[in-house]
């Protein structure tokens, strides 16, 4: 849907945070939901990148280096503050630490936003892997078609369905 027309509310309404919602949104009781946030709520600015991680997960220090490696970060950056990170590194940082929580139910907001191209690669690359459920908000064409297998359209305060990545779904709506 286009902006503003409640996909980010949505979200937060799953996750049970905005308090002002006519319906029911069930959410089954073995779901273990991730959350990624566009504007990166969830970091601790003034932690090092090292302290984020073990917040989330308590490993070693080489674990935590080669994890991160993945989603490229150098080592001096893993032992810097957060704060110097770019809003692409952040949001980098953001997407490591929710694979790391192990959730079954990913919602993403906007994540490929102030991701270059090898950033984006490694998001669909981990995505692609991964065995749960995804509800992702994006207006990066080209990321949905790599990621997803079904768009759901917000139109008019209603949900439709269409099988199929976002070629799909233009091609079935006519456009």
């Amino acid at each position: 849907g286009p902006n503003g027309a409640g996909k980010s509310m949505l979200l937060k309404q799953i996750l049970d945070v905005e308090g002002d919602f006519k319906g029911e949104i069930k959410v089954g009781p073995s779901s273990r939901i991730g959350y990624y946030s566009q504007e990166h709520e969830t970091l601790n600015y003034d932690r090092t990148l090292l302290a984020e991680i073990r917040q989330t997960a308590p490993l070693r220090e080489e674990t935590v280096v080669a994890f991160l490696h993945k989603f490229l970060f150098s080592y001096d950056q893993i032992r810097g503050p957060i704060r110097t990170l770019s809003g692409g590194e952040r949001s980098r940082l953001q997407l490591a630490k929710l694979v790391l929580s192990q959730p079954n139910l990913l919602l993403l907001d906007e994540p490929t936003n102030n991701l270059d191209i090898t950033s984006i690669e490694v998001l669909e690359e981990t995505l692609n892997e991964f065995e749960g459920t995804v509800l992702v908000i994006s207006h990066d064409r080209y990321f949905l078609d790599k990621v997803v297998d079904r768009v759901i359209e917000l139109k008019d305060g209603h949900l439709h369905t269409y099988a199929g990545g976002y070629t799909d779904y233009l091609a079935e709506i006519g456009e």
